[in-house]
């Protein structure tokens, strides 16, 4: 172990910053958040927000909440309009909270098959309606993601996307007269290496309904945006043919390095449709840097029987998806998702197919071309507390803003503003309802770190035991840690008496107190050298012990005090120094004095921030299961497989915890009995 004193600023004598005179302007809501520029006049002046919700503890046959954080829009609705966008109307009426996506016809035009979250939000399941809205019915429900579905050209089947096999995304077949269902790409031929992405999205029945073309992610690599460096994900897509049954199961078109989605047939069924776009810009098509602005993207086809014969469709340098043949022509519609004329285009223009503007998604056209179906998201933020679907019956999920710690002897809930009030990226302690709001570490007050772009801010906070303090990273983080500082701060839980324990002269950042408040640990870097490990500092004198020498992140004491859990660049060499390559993180467990340094986690995936629950063991947020989409479908998010899994201190007996399209992370326990 190496040891450290240069950092450390004097714990008893530190800066003290609580006299500093508040901002007297209010926050602007971060850019880079995907809620905050519609947040309301309201939660950017931080008021009303937590005292607008009438708080409920839980059924009294729970144990409790646990708390989540999810990245993903709060509701869609359906709307439907003339193939020019005229006469545009809600599919099902007004409804209260709708959240409808993913529609598409049936051969006849007589059904809409969509995705729905009425039941609750974070469980999709499949219904259809008649396009005037009637006759609603629905078609595959259950507690595993069901999505992307669509009728067999008789009418007697529908295939979809399900996860109800290893919470990876399969496609299934249902005999809507038997109730049978079959999985058609889940053996072995068709999956390749379990350990690599295999999902397979977006189903689509040839005109004979002898097929289904489907794109699929299967034997490709686990890969990060920026060439490999990256810890968001990329996606490479290639496209593929099946049999109803599961058999004849090939290959039609890929190519090494793009990503090819969404197939559609043509009419006489000799070509599949589809986008192409390289598999670097799949991250920036969803991510939040550029909104898509800097993607280009085409729409080919190609002949379904041989994989050649290519054809593009479009040639402008924007991002153009959802590409779809026109009843019986050679005329594409498409939904450009990004750049100029954002919305429903099509590669020949007339008075019934021209362009309309819109942020919609998803268009997809009636059989005969006349009409288009599409989903307009709402990014209005989540409240805190809002009931999410629980897929662990004990317990009932609610969402929460970022990094949530609970504090047993105040009953209070200290967070990170990324989402909620002014998402400040400042430190909120609540009571377990979000009632009572304390800001107890203002980053106005203490100035000198961008916040605009969601890297920098008070991160992962932490309580002492006796709920007196709490300690917090300050600073620039993510791949700025590189040139700027993080400092630790320790505070009153009251929000006065700042103090920075250490002097800045290193990135340090995401502590967490010993169970006995005696020591807190942290990871360090050096913007010259690279990630220094965790490092342990003593409370009382100051002095610091390294002990990890790894590309270490994110540490958490054991309820126990007997290990701590981190996240590990595993691929990480010293030779590397502040770079790295292949990106690959995992969950590892180290005694407090360094010793029995364990990998608990092994998948080819990313597996990061990782607590404790209340009796001892992890839960992370893990890419294990793979995309539940094509990742160029999305919007607004960074890491969209992202779910939650729950295993043994030892990393056995690995639990997913959600099960959702969306974005999913930061559990948090709560018993019942701090509700009451």
């Amino acid at each position: 172990m190496r040891f450290f004193t240069i950092l450390v600023a004097s714990v008893t004598a530190g800066t003290g910053l609580a006299t500093c005179p508040h901002a007297a302007a209010k926050r602007a809501a971060q850019r880079e958040c995907p809620y905050s520029a519609r947040l309301s006049k309201d939660a950017i002046d931080g008021e009303g927000s937590s005292e607008n919700v009438k708080r409920t503890a839980p059924p009294e046959d729970k144990l409790g909440v646990m708390y989540m954080n999810r990245i993903g829009p709060s509701g869609s609705e359906l709307w439907i309009a003339d193939a020019n966008g005229s006469g545009a109307t809600r599919l099902l009426g007004e409804q209260s909270a709708p959240f409808d996506f993913h529609a598409s016809w049936s051969a006849d035009g007589e059904w809409i098959v969509f995705s729905s979250e009425r039941r609750a939000d974070g469980q999709s399941d499949l219904y259809r309606v008649k396009p005037d809205g009637t006759g609603l019915e629905i078609l595959v429900s259950g507690d595993s993601f069901e999505d992307a579905g669509t009728l067999s050209p008789d009418g007697t089947k529908v295939a979809y996307v399900s996860t109800a096999i290893n919470s990876t995304a399969n496609i299934f077949v249902l005999d809507l007269s038997t109730g049978t269902s079959v999985n058609v790409t889940g053996s072995d031929e068709t999956v390749g290496d379990f350990a690599s992405p295999h999902g397979f999205f977006r189903p689509s029945w040839s005109p004979d309904g002898e097929w289904l073309a489907l794109s699929s992610d299967a034997n490709t690599d686990w890969t990060g945006h920026s060439d490999g460096t990256g810890w968001e994900h990329t996606q490479t897509l290639s496209l593929y043919v099946v049999r109803p049954d599961g058999s004849g199961f090939r290959k039609v078109v890929g190519q090494p390095g793009y990503s090819l989605g969404s197939p559609k047939w043509s009419f006489d069924g000799s070509r599949l449709v589809y986008y192409n776009l390289t598999t670097e810009d799949t991250y920036s098509a969803h991510g939040l840097s550029f909104g898509g602005s800097t993607v280009v993207s085409q729409i080919f086809s190609v002949d379904v029987a041989t994989g050649e014969d290519a054809t593009q469709h479009t040639f402008g340098s924007s991002l153009v998806v959802s590409g779809h043949f026109i009843g019986n022509s050679t005329n594409v519609g498409f939904n450009l998702k990004a750049g100029e004329n954002t919305g429903v285009n099509y590669t020949t223009a007339s008075s019934m197919h021209t362009y309309f503007n819109g942020t919609l998604r998803n268009p997809t056209w009636s059989p005969d071309g006349t009409k288009v179906v599409y989903e307009v998201y709402n990014w209005d933020q989540r409240p805190a507390e809002k009931k999410l679907f629980s897929w662990d019956n004990e317990w009932e999920y609610r969402f929460m803003d970022v990094f949530p710690q609970w504090n047993n002897a105040t009953q209070r809930l200290a967070t990170t503003q990324k989402q909620l009030l002014n998402a400040s990226s400042s430190i909120v302690t609540t009571d377990a309802d979000y009632s009572n709001l304390v800001t107890a570490f203002n980053v106005d007050d203490i100035g000198s770190v961008d916040t605009q772009f969601g890297t920098g801010g008070a991160f992962q906070p932490t309580w002492k035991s006796d709920g007196s303090q709490l300690a917090v990273g300050y600073g620039t983080w993510f791949a700025g840690r590189a040139s700027n500082p993080g400092t630790l701060y320790l505070f009153n839980a009251d929000g006065t008496g700042y103090q920075n324990i250490t002097d800045g002269s290193l990135n340090a950042g995401f502590p967490s107190f010993s169970p006995d408040g005696t020591k807190l640990v942290f990871r360090l870097w050096d913007g010259e050298n690279g990630p220094l490990g965790l490092h342990v500092m003593d409370m009382e004198t100051g002095n610091t012990t390294r002990i990890t020498d790894g590309w270490d992140n994110t540490p958490g004491w054991s309820p126990d005090g007997e290990l701590i859990v981190f996240t590990r660049q595993t691929n990480w060499t010293w030779e590397y120094g502040p770079r790295w390559y292949d990106d690959r993180f995992d969950i590892g467990t180290v005694k407090p004095d360094g010793t029995d340094l364990k990998i608990v986690t092994d998948s080819h995936a990313n597996d990061a921030h990782a607590v404790w629950a209340p009796d001892g063991r992890i839960m992370y947020n893990s890419g294990m299961h793979g995309f539940r989409d094509e990742s160029s479908l999305y919007d607004n998010t960074f890491q969209p497989y992202g779910q939650i899994i729950i295993m043994n201190a030892d990393g056995s007996n690995k639990t997913a915890l959600t099960d959702s399209m969306w974005e999913d992370s930061m559990p948090q326990y709560v018993p019942r009995s701090f509700f009451t």
